[in-house]
Parts: C-alpha cells; structure tokens; sequence
C-alpha cells in the first residue's frame, strides 16, 4: 500500500530575493487562475510563467491549494485601506466587505479556486500540526469597523461574519446568486450579526 505524504508547513520568506519570486509565483497563479480555474491550472505552468524551478514553487507552496490559499491572503491584504475610520462599525464593515467582494468576483474562475483552497488548507489545518497560511480577513474587518482594540467576542462576530462571507462567495461563484444579491445579502449580514457593534460603542 503506498505511504500517504505528510502534509508540510509552506516555506517562510527570509529574503528579497525570495519575496520577488514568491511575489511572482502569486502572479502567475492569479493570472492563469483567472484564465483557467484550479481543476485546469498545472503547477508547472505556474512554476513556468513566474520563471522559477518547479522545486522552487513546491518549497514555497507544497500544494496547489496552499498556492491558491495564499493568492486569496494576498489579495485581502491589498485591498486598499478606508480614506478614514466609519463612524458606523457595521457601516464601515459592509463598505470594505462590499469593495472586497467586487474585487473577487471581478474573476470568477480564480474567485472559486480561491475559496475551494482555503477550505482545504483549513480542514488540513485542523486535522493536523501543519500551520496553514495566515488568513487576514477577519482582521481587515475588525479595521474597517473601526475597533482597535478588540475582545474576545469581538474576534467572534468578525470571524462569524467572514464565515458567512465566505458561503455568500461560494454561492456566487456557482451561479446560484448574482453579484449585486451577493453584495445585497453581505450588507444584511453585517445589519444582523454585527449589531452588537453598534450598541456597545
């Protein structure tokens, strides 16, 4: 019977050269992805287009998911901060949600491979040790609402909220909502779960 591999930790960046191919590796996984899907996009071509070694790119991502994964962080970490704090938290949330989702859905095709990816490297994480890539939306949340200072249960309702984010995206991509319902049900959900918000600040 074959072994079955142990998943492993993506490799960490420690320099700039390794950023700028790490750098290029995101590109060229967002560019194909955009074009392709996940089911069509090859790690060597991956690999191929950012211009760097097969082994490079397995070092730095171990899997096709943990690429993609690591696509959706970025693409969250970019999107451009709010001109000024709301003085709404759950105005300030949906706003920054809506501009989140708007940019995603721009590509449908790498919008959902995207999502299907950080699924997975989340069941990964949870059934093993292996430390996934760092997921910062619900922090862009916490921001875009204006709390500095979060609590526990702060933490819960922004990680609630990306949770059902999450499922609204996936909906979407499948063609079971149109942007402008997704965009629709985002702010509604910000209204419902983020009302506590409102009513503490």
């Amino acid at each position: 019977m074959p072994r079955i591999p142990e998943p492993r930790t993506p490799g960490r960046v420690s320099t700039t050269r390794q950023l700028e191919r790490q750098r290029a590796i995101l590109r060229a996984a967002g560019r194909l992805g955009a074009e392709h899907g996940l089911e069509r996009v090859q790690m060597s071509e991956v690999a191929h287009t950012a211009g760097v070694a097969l082994g490079t790119l397995y070092r730095y991502y171990p899997s096709k998911h943990h690429l993609f994964a690591a696509v959706l962080d970025t693409a969250v970490r970019e999107l451009p901060h709010p001109a000024g704090v709301s003085t709404d938290p759950v105005t300030g949330a949906a706003d920054f949600l809506s501009r989140a989702i708007g940019e995603l859905l721009r590509h449908p095709h790498l919008a959902r491979a995207m999502l299907v990816s950080m699924n997975a490297v989340r069941a990964e994480k949870s059934a093993s040790p292996v430390v996934a890539q760092d997921y910062s939306m619900p922090e862009r949340i916490l921001a875009a609402a204006g709390i500095t200072t979060p609590t526990t249960e702060d933490h819960r309702l922004a990680r609630l909220l990306e949770q059902c984010v999450y499922g609204i995206l996936t909906w979407t991509t499948a063609g079971n909502l149109t942007t402008d319902q997704a965009m629709a049900d985002v702010h509604r959900a910000c209204e419902l779960l983020l009302a506590p918000w409102r009513s503490s600040r």
